[in-house]
């Protein structure tokens, strides 16, 4: 079996120092005036029944008097390791260091010692001194590989996985059990060394075919490589094998559903927890993609009375909104949310958005107000007052509103972003350029400055260099955005490679197949190419999502 990180040693069994007092007769407890004159080994017996007297009472600080008495008597490694555990639970983690470096002077050899005190340093997200400890004690005693384990999960945890696989590389080939197999496996995937990692998983589960971790973990990297066939055999033998967690089951449900199966789907759910919590998330699985019929078949039969989690009324909004476009129905759910559950601030959000979408601006408005009041420090019910503005038409009062957030937020990149946005609409673009290179600088991973930048760039025909840059940037951010995508595309279509903006306005369409700008660019590099046909399919649909746009009109018609 997998052990933690760094099992707590807990309440050592004084086995090994009670059998050393085994042929003492224990003076009883009340006769402690008399200690003093005791042997040291009576006295020492007396130690350790009244610490067992005062542990299992509770009198935690009677306790540790007598272990610290017991260090004095007897000193030995478990000893040590008992009393430094005490400080450490009662919150004396100085002492609790402190003894553990006096107990490994006394003994350099304990693997024990060394992993407690490594322990403490871990506890306070300490990873060097943690890691120097382990080391430390390697170099007294080389010879225990098992220690490499210790300093490769302390690097794992710190996500230092290249310097995780150095130290499972020091332990013997003939010493490499199913655990240390499992964590080359985790450092190999943390480099994005999947192959690596699925080749140990699977050296590690014919090794002890009941690893259940292991199973996991090569199930979950098979789908990271998409290959949901083989992911999906992994959980169904994990439940063969008893495993009846709502995360497997969930799996499964989702791998269904990802390859397109959702009755196969249903019919896993149905297999699963029958209880509330595992109904949701699984409804959340078929929502997310719009499968909406089965959505419906699990949260229909779910109660709603009496004692229910709130968050029901959030899913059945989900339903009613995007399954029923019924926007009244999920305001009338979403409006059951009370306001100490975790999901009022989202469901807050859904609702004023469903709000404005219905033109319901003086509602929205309220709301908006209300929460303004209630979380003064939150500046995202700024966001939605100036897009209430910008619904209506009205830039400079969305402007104004950002304005007067940025006043007290001078740094929040959400509120820069949305200003310059709102500048860019106003085409104040030396403005909105200002803006947006004001958030690269506080955010230089800010996907969405870095495209905007590198658009406006691309779109002036200025500097095509830095364009290339800042868009190349945003792309490794978020490497499937269409509209980084058509950034790109248009960027090569400025500095003429036409075949290459082909390349990529083709993969834009298919992220983004409702944005009219896109399929605008669509039909001028098309037309670049003389692919008349397709630059016609381009120019119409750009004016089925925007029939206002007359310049697409004019070219369309001129083809």
């Amino acid at each position: 079996m997998l052990r933690p990180l760094f099992a707590a040693l807990g309440a050592l069994a004084l086995a090994a120092f009670m059998a050393g007092c085994a042929a003492q007769s224990a003076p009883a407890p009340s006769v402690e005036d008399t200690v003093w004159q005791m042997a040291p080994s009576a006295a020492s017996s007396y130690y350790y029944l009244a610490y067992e007297d005062a542990r299992r009472a509770g009198r935690d600080e009677e306790a540790l008097k007598a272990l610290e008495e017991l260090l004095e008597l007897a000193p030995s490694p478990l000893i040590y390791l008992e009393t430094a555990n005490n400080y450490w639970r009662l919150g004396h983690m100085d002492k609790a260091r402190a003894t553990l470096k006096r107990g490994e002077e006394l003994y350099p050899e304990s693997r024990d010692m060394a992993v407690t005190l490594a322990n403490t340093y871990y506890a306070e997200k300490r990873h060097s001194d943690a890691v120097t400890t382990i080391r430390a004690y390697l170099q007294r005693v080389p010879e225990d590989t098992t220690a490499f384990i210790d300093l490769a999960l302390i690097f794992l945890d710190n996500k230092q996985h290249a310097e995780a696989l150095d130290a499972l590389e020091q332990i013997p080939e003939a010493k490499r059990d199913s655990a240390v197999l499992y964590y080359w496996a985790k450092a190999s995937s943390g480099l994005g060394l999947n192959r690596q990692a699925i080749a140990k998983l699977k050296q590690a589960v014919e090794m002890d075919p009941e690893f259940i971790e292991a199973w996991a973990e090569l199930a979950y990297l098979y789908e990271v490589d998409k290959d949901y066939l083989a992911a999906e055999g992994i959980y169904t033998r994990l439940v063969e094998m008893g495993e009846n967690a709502s995360e497997i089951w969930l799996r499964l449900v989702n791998l269904s559903i990802k390859l397109n199966n959702p009755d196969k789907a249903l019919s896993l759910y149905r297999q699963g927890p029958q209880d509330i919590e595992f109904a949701l998330e699984a409804a959340t699985l078929f929502l997310d993609e719009n499968f909406y019929d089965q959505a419906r078949i699990i949260l229909a039969p779910l109660p709603t009375d009496g004692d229910v989690p709130p968050k029901i009324w959030f899913y059945l909004a989900l339903l009613a909104y995007e399954g029923d476009h019924d926007s009244e129905k999920a305001l009338e759910y979403l409006s059951k949310i009370p306001a100490n559950d975790q999901h009022y601030r989202q469901a807050m959000r859904f609702r004023i958005h469903l709000l404005m979408d219905n033109e319901r601006y003086a509602e929205a408005g309220e709301l908006i107000l209300h929460q303004q009041k209630a979380h003064p420090d939150l500046s995202e019910y700024w966001l939605l007052e100036s897009s209430l503005a910008q619904r209506q038409n009205d830039l400079p009062g969305a402007r104004a509103v950002l304005e007067r957030a940025l006043a007290r937020w001078p740094k929040e990149t959400g509120l820069l972003y949305s200003l310059g946005i709102v500048l860019d609409k106003m085409d104040l673009r030396a403005e909105a350029l200002e803006t947006m290179e004001r958030i690269i600088t506080l955010n230089p991973e800010h996907a969405d400055a870095l495209n905007f930048v590198g658009y406006v760039l691309a779109d002036d025909g200025k500097d095509l260099d830095r364009a290339m840059v800042l868009i190349s940037r945003a792309l490794e951010l978020e490497p499937d955005s269409g509209y980084i995508i058509d950034s790109l595309a248009w960027l090569y279509f400025r500095r003429g490679e036409i075949d290459r903006a082909w390349e990529e306005i083709r993969r834009a369409v298919e992220h983004v197949p409702d944005d009219p700008i896109v399929w605008e660019h669509y039909g001028d590099i098309a037309t670049a190419l003389g692919k008349t046909a397709k630059a016609k399919e381009g120019y119409r649909n750009s004016l089925e999502l925007n029939p206002d746009n007359e310049s697409v009109r004019t070219k369309l018609e001129t083809l």
